[in-house]
C-alpha cells in the first residue's frame, strides 16, 4: 500500500467510531513502522523542534511531494499517541499518588438484618473520602432518607451525608471533616425527611474502623 493509500485510509477512519479503533491502530503501526516516513521530515517540523531545544534552525532541502503528503498524517498520528502516552501517564501518576484505602465491614442491624457492605476510607487534602458498598440494604421508604455518620467513642456524631438507595444498590460515596482516629465508627440510620438534625434511633448499619488505623 502507497503513503497515500494509507493516508486516505487513516483519514477514512478517523472519525472516531469506535468500531474502526482496531484499523486505525493497525494504520499507525504502519504507518510508525515505516522507514520512509522518517526520512524526509518537512524542515518546519524539523525547525520547530531544534528551536524548542533552543539548537537554532535546520537548513535542508525540500522535501520530495510523497514526503509531503506523508507528514500531515504522521503529524497527527503522532500528536495523538503522544496525547495518549501523557493521558496514561497523569493517571499512573495520580493512582500512585493516592493512599491506600482502608476498607471496613459494615453489618446490619435487626432493622435490617440482610444488609451487609464495606466502606474504603481515604485521607484527602479536603477531608475523609467514604465509599459505601452495601447489599441488602432496603430502599428508604418515600419521605424517609438514609444519612451516613462518623461516631466517637465518647458517644459524639458528625454527619457525612445522605442517600436513599431507590435507584439500586449502587456505591455511595460520603466525606466527613472530622479525623477518623477520633470518630472511628460509621453508622447509617433512616431518618424521617421532617425530622431532627440529630440522629435518628434506627441505626441499621454499623462499622468501624480497624484499631490501628484509628489509634
Amino acid at each position: 500500500m502507497t503513503p497515500d493509500e494509507t493516508r486516505a485510509r487513516y483519514l477514512e477512519t478517523g472519525s472516531g467510531d469506535l468500531a474502526h479503533e482496531s484499523e486505525r491502530l493497525d494504520l499507525i503501526r504502519e504507518v510508525l513502522s515505516t522507514g520512509a516516513t522518517w526520512t524526509e521530515p518537512p524542515p518546519q517540523i524539523v525547525d520547530g523542534v531544534l528551536a524548542a531545544v533552543g539548537t537554532g534552525s535546520a537548513k535542508s532541502e525540500q522535501p520530495s511531494p510523497a514526503a509531503r503528503s506523508r507528514w500531515p498524517m504522521v503529524t497527527a498520528v503522532v500528536g495523538s499517541a503522544v496525547a495518549v502516552v501523557a493521558l496514561i501517564v497523569s493517571t499512573v501518576s495520580v493512582l500512585e499518588d493516592d493512599p491506600a484505602d482502608t476498607v471496613l465491614a459494615m453489618t446490619g442491624t435487626e432493622l435490617e438484618d440482610e444488609a451487609s457492605g464495606t466502606a474504603a476510607v481515604r485521607p484527602t487534602g479536603s477531608g475523609w473520602w467514604i465509599r459505601l458498598d452495601l447489599t441488602g440494604l432496603s430502599p428508604a421508604p418515600e419521605g424517609t432518607y438514609y444519612e451516613g455518620w462518623v461516631w466517637s467513642d465518647d458517644g459524639e456524631g458528625v454527619s457525612i451525608g445522605t442517600f436513599h438507595l431507590r435507584g439500586g444498590e449502587g456505591p455511595v460515596i460520603l466525606w466527613s471533616g472530622v479525623e477518623m482516629e477520633d470518630y472511628p465508627s460509621i453508622w447509617v440510620t433512616l431518618e424521617d425527611e421532617d425530622g431532627a438534625a440529630e440522629a435518628s434511633d434506627q441505626v441499621v448499619m454499623t462499622g468501624r474502623m480497624p484499631d490501628d488505623e484509628a489509634a
